[in-house]
């Protein structure tokens, strides 16, 4: 592997583990508001995050792009992990913004998907680690 495909594999996995703590910190930010009373900020603290969580997600499917070569699935798994936060943030918008409440029970196991698929893409990023040494 080249040196540039290494450092390509670099900063992909360390976009991924970012987008994957992102991800984690919502989980932790809506367990602050959900079937609670009084959520305070946290709400706002999860909108924001879910933000960032996007611009990430496009940064980590980017990194995949320039690895197309190396790995194939990893920039087709990067995508859709994109694509899924994407309809994620879509989902928690209506949620809040037009009281769709009823739109939790795709919310919740959609993030779960996004969990799994991005555990899928560190090993995908760690094998190709591996392959590079």
């Amino acid at each position: 592997m080249s040196t540039s495909t290494t450092r390509a594999v670099r900063m992909f996995s360390l976009l991924n583990g970012v987008t994957l703590l992102g991800v984690l910190w919502q989980a932790v930010s809506a367990g602050e508001f959900i079937n609670r009373a009084e959520p305070s900020g946290w709400i706002t603290a999860h909108e924001i995050g879910g933000f960032v969580v996007v611009v990430l997600a496009l940064a980590t499917a980017l990194a995949a792009v320039t690895l197309r070569r190396a790995d194939p699935a990893l920039t087709l798994g990067a995508v859709g992990l994109l694509v899924l936060i994407i309809l994620q943030t879509g989902l928690g918008e209506a949620i809040t913004k037009a009281d769709a409440s009823g739109l939790t029970v795709a919310h919740v196991p959609i993030a779960v998907l996004i969990f799994g698929l991005g555990v899928y893409l560190s090993s995908v990023g760690a094998r190709l680690r591996r392959g590079a040494a």
